[in-house]
Parts: structure tokens; sequence; C-alpha cells
């Protein structure tokens, strides 16, 4: 049962819980800090506030790639120093809405919700952790969009998602050929959830000089219970005599859960005629991360004790703020920043993801091409160190260091056949 409980008491729940959450679905909206639930001025609207789906022309395509690209480094009281040695991971997302009557949207996104990498040397000090460990997460979410007045439109997407990993760490038993074992876990899961948003243009007035608008949104994105059935761990270099509890291969299920999140926002854009721009934004994100406050396993081999693990996260909340300097409605300069504050609690810090609460930067830009197409870049680097912190039941302490840069591409098409119509019709007198 200890051998289980070395192996067992962290695995991937840190996985799927402490791999960082992909906010990066729009580069317009990286580049202001993440900040975009009240603006939706593009078919990103579909993961940021479903309801500012219903503001979109015609049909609207956002598609775009991410480097993140993460530095980890640790210490501890044997070792001065120990790097990661991730690679980095690439994201992406697709958007695409569509106007089916006046009042009604309908659209379908792809993305990548969640999902981390990690890896070390298989013979680091805190190989009995983790050696590798990565996730994927796929999420499908068509949805609609309407109108219900002039300045409020509502929407809610149906969210499928697909999970992918895989997790290899060292055990502490020894055999002929070896000084330790090893496993491997490999698995994926299923799950179903929703996206539903409400946003309002609240206000507007048009000056002598400058024309106002204000938008306000609220958006909420349901949890998402992976159902593990048909996960396989493989032992190697078990010895003999534990064979029995640790076979070659065996099936296990799980649970594991991606926790909702709740935005409430607003926005306030300053426009001078036809030469230049001003907006402000702001997000308030809350995470329900409390969801991790156990990991069970249930395996299939009834000599192989199943396992039941408390995790204590915490809800937490993120804040974030951003401005867009747009030059006659063509080049965009953008900036942002945001606070966010960790779930994870000293105690439960494993190295694979060590979190802390941080303030991050972003910066932006973009193009319209065309009336067509236009293009957004952006850059965010996130940096922190956390002393002293302890996975408690592992008997692990560690100075950690992550420093993270993540750069953005992503591309704007609009097809609006309405209203090409409309300019080039011939006007009646």
């Amino acid at each position: 049962m200890k051998i289980l409980t070395i192996l067992f008491s962290f695995s991937f729940y840190s996985v799927f819980a402490g791999g960082f959450q992909i906010n990066m679905q729009s580069h317009k909206a990286t580049g202001m800090g993440g900040a975009f639930s009240s603006i939706c001025s593009d078919a990103s609207s579909l993961f940021y506030n479903p309801g500012g789906m219903a503001n979109l022309k015609g049909h609207q395509f956002t598609l775009g790639g991410t480097l993140i690209s993460p530095a980890v480094s640790l210490r501890t009281k044997v070792y001065s120093n120990i790097d990661q040695t991730s690679k980095n991971s690439t994201p992406i997302h697709f958007y695409y809405s569509y106007r089916l009557k006046e009042k009604l949207n309908v659209g379908f996104g792809v993305n990548n919700q969640f999902g981390s990498s990690s890896s070390f040397e298989d013979t680091w000090q805190g190989r009995y952790i983790v050696q590798n460990i990565s996730l994927k997460t796929f999420m499908f979410q068509p949805t609609v969009s309407y109108l219900l007045h002039e300045k409020i439109s509502v929407g809610a997407g149906f969210v499928y998602t697909n999970g992918i990993f895989t997790y290899n760490k060292a055990i502490p038993v020894s055999s002929a050929t070896t000084d330790y074992g090893t496993a491997r876990l490999k698995g994926s899961g299923n799950s179903v959830g929703f996206n539903i948003g409400v946003h309002s243009n609240v206000y507007e007035k048009q000056g002598e000089k400058w024309n106002t608008k204000v938008g306000v949104a609220a958006s909420y994105r349901s949890s998402l219970n992976l159902k593990l059935k048909k996960g396989t761990v493989e032992f190697a270099d078990i010895p003999v005599s534990l064979q029995d509890k640790f076979p070659a291969s065996q099936k296990f299920t799980s649970e594991l859960t991606l926790p909702a999140v709740f935005t409430t926002g607003f926005n306030i854009k300053f426009t001078d005629a036809d030469k230049y721009s001003i907006q402000f934004v702001y997000d308030f994100n809350y995470t329900f991360w409390s969801v991790y406050d156990t990991l069970a396993f249930d395996f299939e081999n009834e000599l192989t004790p199943d396992s039941k693990t408390a995790k204590e996260w915490k809800n937490s909340p993120t804040h974030r703020v951003g401005i867009d300097f747009t030059w006659k409605e063509k080049y965009s300069l953008r900036a942002g920043v945001y606070a966010d504050q960790t779930p994870i609690q000293n105690g439960f810090v494993s190295p694979e993801l060590p979190d802390n609460s941080h303030v991050g930067v972003t910066l932006g830009a973009g193009i319209k091409i065309n009336e067509t197409l236009s293009a957004d870049f952006s850059f965010l680097r996130s940096s922190f160190e956390r002393m002293n912190a302890s996975l408690d039941a592992e008997g692990f302490t560690a100075d950690y260091r992550r420093i993270v840069n993540v750069f953005g591409l992503g591309i704007n098409i609009k097809l609006d056949k309405n209203e090409k119509k409309k300019e080039s019709a011939p006007s009646i007198d």
C-alpha cells in the first residue's frame, strides 16, 4: 500500500488540474491581457462569450496558433539547479460564425482549453514523483446566439471534450537489472458541458469630437467531468515478489474534472471620426478549482489497492485589463496585464507544475489587410518564483522559478455578401 501511495499520490490529477488553462483563444484578446468578453468583435466570441456572436455579420472565421515556450528550474537541498527538459507546445483554435437570420447566428469552434507538457531527466532527484507527463484536450462547440433587443444578445454552446494523456515515473523498488521500477500511464476520457453568455452594447453617444460606446457582458463555461474508463498502466522492472500487485499491464478507471469559469467584464471605446479609436477593457474571471478536492483510482487487478488522495485546491480569481489603439480602422497596437491567483496551496506543489500567484504582461498588434482579411499578433510573458514550496505527500520541498513566453498569430476572415450587394446596388431617387 505504501508503494501505491508513492506511485499515485500526485499522478495525473496534477496533469489535468495543474496543466495551465489555455486562454489564448484570440490573439486580439491576448494582446489585451485576455480581456474580451464584452468586445466580441470576431468569431472567437464563441469561446469568450457566446452572447456576443449575434453582433457578427455574414460568414466570419477566426483561426490561429500559439507557441508556448516554458523554462522551469528548481533548487533542492541536494541539488542547486535542476532544469525541466519540457518541449514547446503549440495549441490551436478555430471559430466560425454565420448570420443565419436577421437576429440569429450559428457557429462552431474547436480549441485546446487545457493542456500541459513537463519532463525531466529520467534519473533526476524527483524521479519517483514524475519523469515526464503530457496532457492534450480538444473541445468542440456548436453554438447559437440570438439578438433579444437592439442592445442585448444571448448565446449558448454545447461543448464536447476529449482528453488524452501520458505519464511516466520511477517506482522505488529494485530488480536484478535496475535500481528502480517504472510505470507508464496512458488513457483518454470524454465529457460534455456548455458555454453560455449575455452581451449588451449598453450605451452609445455621438459627440462633436468623440463617439463613445460602452459594452458589458457575462459568461459561464461549465465544468467538464472526464470519465477515464479504459486507462492503462504498464509496470516494468518490478521484482518477482511484487508482480502480483503490479502486473505488466492492467486497466483502471477514474474521473477527472476540469473547472468551470465565470467571467464578467466591460469595455469603453472612444472614436475620433475616421482617424483613430481608443478602447479600454476589463474582465474578471473566477475559476472553480475547488472541484479538485480528491483524486481516486479504481484498478482492475483486485490485488492492487485502489488509491484516494486529497488535493484541496481552492477557487481563484483573475483580473485582466487591456487597451487597444487603432488608427484609421486599419492599424492596431495593444497592451494588457493580468493578475492571476494560484489555486495550489503549499503542501500540494508538484515539480511538474510549480504554480504561484503572479502578474503577466501582454502586447499585441493587428492589421486590416482589406475588407475580407485581417491578422493579429500577440506576445505574453509570465514569470514567478515560489520559495520553499512543498509536496507533503512525497516529502519533497524545492525553490522554483518559472518563465513562460507565449507567441501567437491569428487570421480573421469576413465574408458578407449581403453588405456587398447593398454597397453596389444603384440608388433610387
